[in-house]
């Protein structure tokens, strides 16, 4: 059963030399942040681009996972690749579009994957944190013959 709300989340960014840091928060494990390689950054470090499309990757699977259950429907694989731009605005540096490709296998009632993957849309946390509109679009196979289900494939935009 999750917590009552208010939620309270906390992170530790330490600089650990130029332009490089820790991200910590206890228990898991720490991971290096820096600045992406399009940016001047290292291969081997986690930019905060990256980190906000993983963020909506993971955000999104949890709460279709979540929504899912509720509607019946066994999410037996899930893939997504998140892409995103970058451009320079008059706001300054900011993403301009972000898209979602999703792969997913479901079983039960895959007929309500369509209504389940709106509700995810709508109450993903990190996808209605972001200004930029994000579109979703996803490829649904059934555990019964693995092939993609026409009416079933969805190109979702969202408003961020």
């Amino acid at each position: 059963m999750p917590a009552p709300f208010p939620h309270r989340y906390s992170a530790t960014i330490s600089r650990t030399f130029s332009s490089r840091a820790r991200v910590e928060a206890s228990p898991r494990q720490e991971l290096r942040g820096g600045p992406s390689q399009e940016l001047d950054g290292d291969s081997g470090s986690w930019s905060p681009e990256q980190l906000v499309l993983s963020a909506l990757g993971i955000c999104m699977l949890t709460t279709f996972e979540a929504f899912a259950a509720r509607d019946g429907i066994t999410l037996l694989a899930w893939t997504s690749t998140a892409t995103g731009t970058v451009e320079r605005t008059p706001e300054g540096l900011m993403f301009t579009s972000i898209v979602l490709g999703v792969d997913m296998m479901i079983d039960g009632n895959v007929h309500k994957v369509e209504a389940t993957l709106e509700d995810a849309k709508q109450y993903c946390l990190v996808l209605n944190s972001l200004r930029v509109p994000v579109v979703i679009e996803a490829q649904i196979h059934t555990g019964d013959d693995d092939e993609v289900e026409p009416a079933a494939e969805a190109q979702i935009a969202a408003a961020g």
